[in-house]
């Protein structure tokens, strides 16, 4: 695929940006009094829900979820080559197998948490982890899935579902990237894993965690290999940062994420880095005619689009103040 084959789509694509939350939009959310004066404002930004529903269940969740899937299941139908619309919704494919595959091993009922964002439906997920056995669907996903199950009949351990999804949902996005083959996404990709790593690692050695169970849960398709991490972890995360981040672009931003009084780094903040840095690599792109940049600009600001609707209605609803509110704000596009 050439870059000059997404120029219909980028021309859509720009007609879509302007129905974007601005600076503005929230501002007026943010000052708003009330939980009702917050919907009042969204009501007039393409956002269908019926206000009085909301106020009573306070399910924001449901009508920002459909929102959402109408958005990937457009962008899926017009974009050429479906893998860049994955890059981001591979998550949910994952996300869904997760709940199925804890549904078959724990017995519960648990079909509400399912989102219906993915190239694959929702029935061929449920077909896949009732039978063990795929039709369509990516050959990692499918391994990942018979890996899952095969380790839970043997160990009986229901944490297998996620511990395999984390996996191979790393595995596959590594494979869409090297698919694509475009530099920025592979940035992009390798970015998005050496950062997981690094926030697992961190959060693994904080609950004291083995080896053994950081082996496990690492991800292999990084630019780090997991094996130096885990040997370097020994000497804590802030070593594990300066002698295999330091050298990367954001090294000295991670830097400032380390503690001078307790040597410790801030998951929360790394967790934002995370979103920052993804949002500037997109950014390159974002005023480019043609490749994939513009689509993956436009879907990473209505993901973050969506977060920060629901951190202000969350907030209105629990009358947090406005300016905690805006510190916790994600990137908004084009900002």
């Amino acid at each position: 695929m050439q870059e000059i084959d997404y120029k219909g789509v980028n021309t859509v694509l720009r007609t879509y940006e302007l129905n974007l939350l601005t600076e503005a939009d929230y501002d007026r959310m943010l000052k708003a009094s009330s939980l009702k004066d917050a919907l009042d404002v969204l009501k007039g930004t393409g956002y269908e829900f019926d206000e009085k529903e909301i106020q009573e269940s306070k399910n924001f969740e449901a009508f920002l979820m459909k929102h959402l899937a109408e958005v990937y299941k457009e962008l899926f139908s017009i974009t050429p080559v479906s893998e860049v619309v994955e890059l981001f919704a591979l998550r949910y494919t994952y996300h869904n197998l997760k709940v199925l595959l804890k549904q078959r091993f724990s017995g519960e009922q648990l079909e509400q948490l399912l989102i219906p964002i993915g190239k694959d439906s929702l029935g061929s997920l449920k077909k896949l982890v009732e039978t063990g056995d795929g039709n369509d669907e990516h050959p990692i996903l499918i391994e990942g899935v018979q890996e899952a199950i095969r380790d839970f009949d043997e160990d009986h351990r229901i944490e297998a579902a996620t511990v395999f999804m984390d996996t191979y949902y790393f595995k596959h996005l590594r494979s869409i990237s090297d698919k694509i083959n475009h530099p920025s996404v592979t940035k992009m990709v390798d970015g998005m894993i050496d950062l997981y790593n690094l926030s697992t690692l961190i959060r693994s050695l904080k609950q004291n965690k083995p080896r053994g169970f950081l082996y496990t849960v690492l991800s292999s398709s990084g630019s780090v290999a997991k094996r130096d991490l885990i040997e370097e972890s020994v000497n804590g995360p802030s070593a594990v940062m300066r002698k295999y981040y330091s050298s990367k672009t954001y090294g000295t931003r991670l830097a400032n994420l380390v503690s001078e009084t307790t040597n410790e780094v801030d998951t929360q903040k790394l967790d934002k880095l995370v979103d920052e840095l993804t949002n500037e690599l997109v950014a390159e792109g974002l005023y480019r005619p043609f490749g994939p940049l513009p689509l993956l600009g436009y879907l990473f600001a209505k993901e973050k689009e969506i977060t920060n609707i629901r951190l202000i209605l969350v907030g209105k609803d629990n009358q947090i103040e406005e300016e905690i509110l805006r510190e916790r704000m994600r990137p908004v596009y084009g900002s």
